[in-house]
């Protein structure tokens, strides 16, 4: 045998040992479990925060904030707020806010419109337990300062639609819901024309907030049909969230007369939930 052909075959006999060598590894490796993100651990986290909080920024107390699947409505002193969150480890949150001032408020009658000039807010988040939200923040504009947020424990609070029905107020507005959460609401303020109409339906018996259709007209801003949420807050009253492209509503509603909002869930369909 050639000298070349002896090396050439003593090559092939190398790799074939080190392909059955390898082999068993290989197939080992394919029947070991994936390691994968703790994704309940995750779930959990956003779950844990549903519901509605407040506090504010630089130890402040104006802020009313709902979260609800990583989405944030927000309410301030001078700007409503829309943004999301996620938790990329257990009790570590990453908020993304954006701030809008106001275009239109009324707080005679908790009625709040926003603007579309914006500001940024990053937010580096704890949930120090299961009702504190504590956190540091940067803004588009190079500001700098703290954040706290407490949950208000009402989420949790069966809703109905008959809990709902009658006729809430504010200073001027009418608002008359039926036993089905269909809606009606008119102002009735002085050289004020604006109208909406929509429908609550309920998500979920077990907990306080319901999705929520809204088409207003001849408003001061925010006319249109949008989609939302509705919720009886710890005070008893309705809360109206809703958003339209870049613009934000907020209403308030102070309870009929003859209702305390006791009434016990009824058998209702769920609604499919908003954004």
């Amino acid at each position: 045998m050639s000298p070349n052909l002896s090396m050439f075959s003593s090559s092939v006999k190398k790799a074939t040992q080190a392909l059955f060598l390898v082999a068993p590894l290989m197939l080992l490796s394919a029947c070991l479990p994936e390691e994968k993100e703790d994704d309940d651990v995750t779930e959990t986290s956003i779950s844990a925060l549903n519901g509605f909080w407040n506090g504010g920024f630089e130890q402040t107390e104006t802020l009313r904030v709902l979260i609800y699947n990583n989405n944030i409505y927000g309410l301030d002193a001078d700007q409503a707020l829309f943004g999301s969150v996620k938790s990329p480890a257990s009790e570590e949150l990453e908020i993304t806010l954006t701030a809008y001032p106001f275009a239109y408020q009324d707080s005679v009658n908790f009625e709040y419109i926003s603007d579309r000039n914006s500001t940024n807010y990053s937010i580096n988040g704890l949930l120090a337990n299961e009702t504190l939200i504590v956190g540091d923040y940067e803004t588009s504009n190079r500001e700098y300062g703290s954040l706290q947020l407490t949950n208000d424990l009402s989420f949790n609070s069966p809703s109905s639609l008959s809990s709902l029905t009658g006729e809430w107020t504010t200073a001027d507005i009418q608002l008359n819901i039926t036993q089905n959460g269909k809606f009606l609401g008119v102002n009735n303020g002085v050289e004020n024309d604006c109208s909406f109409e929509g429908e609550i339906k309920l998500i979920n018996a077990s907990q306080s907030l319901l999705s929520l259709t809204i088409n207003r007209k001849n408003c001061d801003g925010f006319n249109g049909n949008s989609t939302g949420y509705a919720a009886i807050n710890a005070d008893g009253e309705l809360e109206f969230y809703s958003k339209m492209g870049s613009s934000l509503l907020f209403m308030t509603f102070t309870a009929p007369a003859s209702s305390n909002n006791t009434t016990a869930p009824e058998e209702e369909t769920p609604a499919e939930q908003v954004p």
